[in-house]
């Protein structure tokens, strides 16, 4: 019995303890990557740099489950999908620059899925449509019991990232 106890709980902390992750830009000039939240390692927080520095980068997002990011082709967005629980997942979308080639990025969230951290209500990003300033996403109702793919358009004024508690 006190085995089971102990392996169960290695697996729990091992599924939250965040991996490293890296997503560069398809025109190779940004990198986002994820490092732990948290002093125990659970959590995830974003980073965003320009590719090939050694800087820390500014800070995107965190939250104290997973993240994971999808860039648009053309490199002009990123989104961050951020998985609260197993219930909850969101989609945040950043726009990112920078001065010239080899300067730090900048990043301003324009975009995210309508009624943030509703249970039971997950989001994902299917495709881009770059030309048309939009993104494809798709919407799971408790677990598949419905779905829903829609088309929505990425705004021009800046939003104000609100990180979960």
């Amino acid at each position: 019995m006190r085995v089971a106890v102990l392996v169960a709980l290695f697996v729990v902390v091992g599924l939250t303890r965040a991996s490293a992750q890296h997503f560069v830009s398809p025109n190779g000039r940004f990198e986002a990557y994820t490092t732990a939240n948290l002093p125990d390692g659970a959590g995830m927080k974003l980073l965003l740099r320009a590719a090939g520095s050694r800087n820390e980068g500014i800070l995107l997002w965190k939250n104290n489950r997973w993240l994971d990011a999808r860039w648009s082709p053309d490199s002009q967005f990123l989104a961050i999908i951020d998985h609260l629980d197993g219930h909850i997942a969101d989609v945040y979308v950043f726009g990112i620059s920078a001065p010239n080639a080899a300067g730090q990025p900048t990043a301003t969230l324009f975009y995210h899925t309508p009624e943030l951290r509703t249970y039971n209500i997950q989001w994902d990003v299917v495709d881009w449509l770059s030309n048309a300033r939009s993104i494809i996403l798709k919407q799971n109702v408790h677990f598949g019991f419905r779905q829903e793919t829609i088309v929505a358009h990425i705004g021009t004024t800046a939003l104000k990232p609100q990180y979960p508690n």
